[in-house]
């Protein structure tokens, strides 16, 4: 006889929805960066009760953005255990409890198993009481729709997840004496200077990781991050290790990919994170499709260049809950805006050689996330209808390659910011960079409490890199985009990066 939970749909990454995402917000060691700073800085740790206050609201806010925004939420099992910003939806009865259940038996939220066969099994990892009650119970309750591993035969999962995440964050600790100082700079917002620092101490990181067999996250925190003695999981990061603060994001980036890839879907990046640019993998396939060129991109872009006049939305985050993003999911509007987000991603090649598509499809994205916002505000209710939930949703686009980002923003009078320098390593290089789609808001201030949504679009391709970057900027102001500074690094919101294609498995 079956113990209660036990019995689900065994699925694999083929089974899973083309937009499914694996959230790093649900990552028991992410911080916003914002809040990584100030625990340097003050000698905080995460168990600090300021600090799990605040990090337990950001956690919250990318949580249920990832279940809004895509078709389904890829959870590691023990999240279900240990992390409160998803248990509090099944702790207790009520509207979140039966919007829990459904999202659940639905396969919106598919549990991750790692090495576990069941959902209800024994585990080695560190959980929290109510946390586990609280599982079992759901799960005794409502059972599970679908669970999911890299293989569902012991010896194939056994050599899949050895090779897909424990070697892959190897793999990225060894690489990191590569790395080049102008992205170093424009992701860490460094002087030279600094930016030839935290290389040396990549190099300190590579020489450390060439001796291991393997490396455990917690090895490395132990080594690089966090004060002497002390539990890896309680984050007291040591500002006295050089770049400790920088080691711990680009570490915690590569540990929170390497599922993703492994399973060939996206990873949802959150807001105030680094983004997986930072990685530097840009000269390798990032997006699935064709590459476009620099002219046809500057092509594409003047196609898209149109003033978007559109009232203010009273729409943000505060006081959401998961069932008000259940009900959303079950609206008109959501189906609208996530067939079009399907359109948008589905043919790269067709956007890139016919910019009407790209114009059109675009801008049917961006006419449908902002009708599920409105549809979501009135699920809400009119008591978030303040001038601090205001959202002023704008369409920007942004091309990103080694060393440097340029994003183009579609406001009434359309503009693009530049940030950083192409890389001398691939200056006179063949090379390619990414392009990325995004609804956003306009006030850039208050992006971790807007509705934001973004995705990795495509590739452009250089022949000789640097050139070909300077003159898509400077075509790209002859078509009329003027050129806006850039007085501090815009805010992001959270990203659908593109899944590395080498890295799935079938």
């Amino acid at each position: 006889m079956s113990m209660p939970g036990e019995e689900f749909n065994k699925i694999v990454n083929s089974d899973l929805e083309p937009v499914a995402v694996v959230a790093q917000c649900l990552d028991n060691q992410w911080v916003p960066q914002e809040l990584l700073g100030s625990m340097l800085e003050r000698g905080r740790s995460l168990r600090d009760a300021k600090v799990a206050g605040a990090r337990l609201q950001a956690v919250r806010h990318e949580y249920l953005r990832a279940i809004l925004n895509a078709q389904q939420v890829i959870v590691n099992r023990a999240f279900f255990l240990n992390n409160q910003a998803v248990y509090q939806d099944f702790q207790n009865g009520g509207a979140s409890r039966d919007a829990f259940k459904e999202l659940l038996r639905d396969a919106v939220i598919v549990p991750y198993l790692y090495r576990e066969t069941g959902v209800v099994a024994e585990q080695e990892f560190t959980v929290q009481s109510e946390g586990e009650r609280a599982w079992r119970n759901i799960v005794a309750d409502a059972g599970t729709g679908s669970c999911l591993r890299l293989s569902w035969d012991e010896d194939e999962n056994t050599r899949l997840t050895d090779l897909k995440l424990k070697d892959s964050f190897h793999d990225q600790l060894l690489s990191m004496a590569r790395f080049r100082t102008e992205s170093l700079m424009r992701d860490f917002k460094l002087d030279e200077e600094g930016a030839r620092l935290l290389k040396a101490r990549l190099r300190d990181v590579s020489r450390w990781a060439v001796d291991k067999e393997s490396v455990l996250r917690e090895d490395f925190y132990k080594e690089f991050v966090v004060a002497e003695g002390t539990d890896p999981a309680a984050g007291t990061y040591d500002r006295l290790k050089p770049f400790a603060g920088e080691l711990k994001q680009l570490a915690d980036l590569k540990y929170n990919t390497s599922l993703s890839d492994a399973l060939g879907r996206y990873p949802l990046t959150p807001a105030d994170s680094l983004d997986r640019t930072a990685l530097q993998e840009l000269d390798r396939a990032l997006t699935r499709g064709t590459a476009v060129s620099a002219d046809e991109l500057v092509r594409m872009l003047q196609q898209q260049a149109f003033a978007l006049v559109q009232n203010p939305l009273h729409v943000g985050l505060t006081g959401l809950e998961l069932d008000h993003v259940r009900q959303a999911r079950g609206t008109d509007e959501w189906t609208l805006y996530k067939d079009s987000l399907l359109r948008l991603l589905r043919e790269p090649e067709l956007l890139s050689g016919t910019p009407d598509a790209f114009r059109d499809r675009s801008q049917e994205v961006y006419d449908r996330y902002v009708s599920l916002a409105e549809r979501l505000g009135g699920i809400v209710g009119a008591r978030r209808a303040g001038l601090g939930d205001r959202w002023q949703p704008i369409i920007k686009m942004s091309i990103h390659t080694l060393g440097a980002v340029v994003s183009v923003i579609f406001d009434e009078e359309p503009c693009i910011e530049v940030v950083g320098q192409v890389a001398d390593s691939v200056a006179a290089k063949a090379t390619k960079g990414m392009v990325r789609f995004a609804v956003v808001g306009r006030d850039q201030r208050r992006a971790k409490k807007q509705l934001e949504t973004s995705v990795d679009l495509m590739q452009v391709k250089f022949d000789r890199t640097r050139d070909e970057w300077d003159g898509l900027i400077r075509r790209m102001e002859e078509a009329g985009f003027a050129r806006r500074e850039v007085v501090h690094r815009p805010a992001e919101g959270a990203t659908l990066n593109a899944p590395d294609e080498n890295e799935g498995i079938d």
